[in-house]
C-alpha cells in the first residue's frame, strides 16, 4: 500500500484531517496500527468504548452482569471451601488410622501390633471391657505406642505418663 493509500486510510478510520494522519505515519514509520495507537495517545481519536469484542450474542451473554456473577462464585467458592476442607480432614483421618499402629509391649517385647483403625473400631464397640483391660495390663507393666509414618509424640507422651503413673501407684501400694 502506498503512502496516499495510507493516509488515505487512517484518515476516514480516525476521522482526522489529511495533515494529522500523515504526520502520524511518519512518526510511526509507516505502520497504521502504530500511527492510530499515537492518534488515540495524543487525544485526537476516541479509543473504542467497548471492552470486550465478540462474535455473536450468545457467546457474550454470559458476561452480562459481571458483578452479580462474581458475587454468585464467591458464594459458590465458600460453600465449595468448606466442603474441601471437611474432605480433606476425612481424608487426612483416614491416612492417620490407616498408615499407624497400636503396639502393646511388655517388659520391651511386643505383645500386640493392630492396624491403629482395628483398634479404634474395637473401642467403639467394646470400650467397657477393653478399659478394663487397659488398665488390668497398665498394673502388670504393659505400655502402649502408636507408631507408624506420623509423629504420634504427643499420643505417646500421654500413653507414657499413664504408664508412669500406674507404675507409681504400684509402689506406693507396695510400701503399705
Amino acid at each position: 500500500m502506498d503512502e496516499f493509500a495510507k493516509v488515505e486510510k487512517l484518515r476516514e478510520k480516525a476521522n482526522v484531517t489529511y495533515e494529522e494522519a500523515r504526520e502520524a505515519l511518519s512518526k510511526a514509520n509507516g505502520d497504521l496500527l502504530d500511527a492510530m495507537v499515537l492518534l488515540e495517545k495524543e487525544g485526537k481519536v476516541k479509543s473504542p468504548e467497548q471492552s470486550v469484542y465478540r462474535t455473536s450474542q450468545e457467546a457474550g451473554a454470559q458476561y452480562a452482569d459481571v458483578p452479580a456473577i462474581v458475587k454468585e462464585n464467591e458464594q459458590k467458592g465458600s460453600e465449595d471451601s468448606f466442603f474441601k476442607k471437611v474432605g480433606r480432614g476425612v481424608k487426612r483421618g483416614l491416612e492417620y488410622v490407616s498408615d499407624n499402629y497400636i503396639l502393646v509391649t511388655h517388659k520391651d517385647e511386643t505383645v500386640i501390633k493392630v492396624p491403629l483403625w482395628i483398634g479404634i473400631l474395637a473401642l467403639f464397640f467394646f470400650w467397657e471391657i477393653l478399659m478394663f483391660i487397659i488398665i488390668i495390663s497398665l498394673f502388670c507393666d504393659c505400655r502402649y505406642r502408636i507408631e507408624g509414618e506420623d509423629k504420634n509424640d504427643g499420643v505417646n507422651r500421654v500413653m507414657e505418663q499413664a504408664s508412669d503413673f500406674t507404675n507409681h501407684v504400684k509402689e506406693e501400694f507396695d510400701k503399705l
